[in-house]
């Protein structure tokens, strides 16, 4: 991971990538703000932070950024030539005490590997409620313009119809599940940034990503189009342990970060928002595609016990995107394109 955080800025692919999406979206009016950004070292955070870097270095538009995180050693090598980019020790599960105010609130940090749902769940829920609370609290203190929360589909449960989510229709989560730790826990920091907005007047928005990939996402990163994304680059068999038929909104890291900063700017109050794609992909097409990319075998295998327990039990999962489009975001890059992307990066970094 370390090597490629530290390189990928560098990387042709992918500066041509954060290039192409920072030409098709207006940012200015960040211009001369500052923004806190939690988790700012993970899949979908570095991409937001690597989109604002690159306005600043296009527009000279002097955003000053806040990353708080958990491995300086990790911001040192990807962020530590940027003087307006500040380190900022954070863990999600504890009290904050910042000395300093920021315009804008972008708040990432969590965990975020199924594994962890179900070995972590405690751990799960008190970083997603928690983190959430302390955020809302330093926003409000504070005055902040506005605090946008990065939620997840997985708020929207299981159900029978085959269309796709609107951010208005939910199914049914399985409380007995000790895996619902993510879900419900990303329900109920939803409700509580929605009651600070409508009692204390705090300006939060809310996106719901659906599932993102990208060269951003860690080696440690046990969900299956990152997992698989690193295999293939290194030349490795892909198995995957089901038939792959369930649909997904897949959705490359910086199309996803872009979606993130067009909420923050023209995102109504208290409102959520999908962050999918136009195009519904199931899981084995999505495996497919990497498997074409890193040129390797995709195999069919049992899964395991333990497997189950880590499954996402929505079959269909995709996310309608007409609302978000509605305030001025597009797709940048085809599923297709963002995976090939992902993988090419991988493979030149590794």
């Amino acid at each position: 991971m370390d090597k490629e955080m530290k390189n990928i800025l560098n990387n042709k692919i992918y500066i041509s990538d954060i290039k192409r999406v920072i030409e098709r979206f207006d940012l200015h009016c960040l211009n001369g703000r500052s923004i806190l950004v939690t988790g700012g070292l993970g899949l979908i955070c570095s991409s937001v932070v690597d989109l604002l870097v690159m306005h600043n270095e296009c527009h000279n538009a002097d955003v000053k950024i806040y990353i708080a995180a958990r491995n300086k050693q990790l911001f040192e090598e990807r962020y530590g030539v940027y003087s307006y980019i500040k380190y900022i020790n954070y863990d999600a599960t504890k009290p904050i005490n910042f000395d300093f105010r920021v315009d804008y609130i972008i708040h990432g940090a969590g965990v975020a590997s199924p594994e962890l749902y179900v070995a972590k769940p405690v751990e799960t829920m008190l970083s997603n409620f928690n983190g959430v609370l302390n955020l809302l609290k330093y926003a409000k203190n504070n005055n902040a313009r506005r605090m946008l929360y990065i939620s997840s589909s997985e708020v929207y449960g299981s159900k029978i119809t085959e269309d796709s989510f609107e951010e208005s229709q939910f199914g049914s989560i399985d409380i007995n599940s000790i895996r619902s730790s993510y879900s419900e826990s990303k329900r109920a920091s939803e409700v509580l940034c929605k009651a600070y907005s409508s009692e204390y007047n705090v300006d939060t928005v809310i996106v719901r990503p659906g599932h993102i990939y990208g060269p951003t996402a860690s080696p440690k990163d046990k969900r299956i189009s990152s997992d698989f994304s690193y295999r293939a680059s290194q030349g490795k068999v892909l198995e995957m342990k089901s038939l792959g038929l369930q649909k997904r909104s897949y959705c490359y890291s910086l199309d996803c970060a872009a979606a993130i900063l067009v909420v923050l700017i023209n995102g109504e109050k208290g409102e959520s928002y999908n962050i999918g794609h136009d195009e519904v992909t199931s899981i084995r097409e999505m495996a497919q595609i990497i498997a074409e990319a890193g040129n390797v075998i995709l195999k069919i295998k049992e899964p395991t016990e333990d497997d189950l327990k880590q499954f996402n039990p929505m079959n269909n999962s995709s996310l309608n995107n007409e609302k978000i489009k509605a305030i001025g975001y597009r797709d940048s890059f085809s599923v297709q394109e963002g995976l090939m992307h992902t993988v090419e990066i991988l493979k030149e970094l590794s």
